[in-house]
């Protein structure tokens, strides 16, 4: 079963929605272009998260334990698949800290 990333993410940049399209080009600047694939659009997020050491080590835990694997998140336009592969963590000073992470839609559990 598909596990559920829980956390509020508190501070959210605009999310990136990139299509797929297949094109081709003919004479006098005539094109074509179709959706390439079933699952044309991919949408991204990058997302923060601050808090103290122990959430953010959850979230740390939560994302190590998922590389290569999907889980449920809800966005902004509602729920779906997503995946992290690329985070940063830092200590902002004193007992908190955060995480800056990219999540990017998937298709696959």
């Amino acid at each position: 079963m598909t596990d559920t990333f829980t956390w509020a993410a508190t501070s959210q940049s605009t999310g990136t929605t990139t299509a797929t399209v297949k094109r081709a080009r003919f004479g006098d600047g005539y094109a074509q272009a179709a959706p390439d694939g079933l699952n044309a659009r991919l949408r991204s997020y990058q997302l923060q998260f601050v808090g103290n050491r122990r959430t953010i080590s959850e979230i740390v835990a939560f994302l190590d334990g998922h590389v290569g694997q999907s889980f449920f998140w809800r966005g902004p336009l509602g729920t779906g698949l997503y995946g992290c592969d690329t985070y940063t963590d830092s200590h902002l000073g004193g007992s908190v800290f955060s995480i800056t992470a990219t999540f990017e839609q998937t298709y696959q559990p």
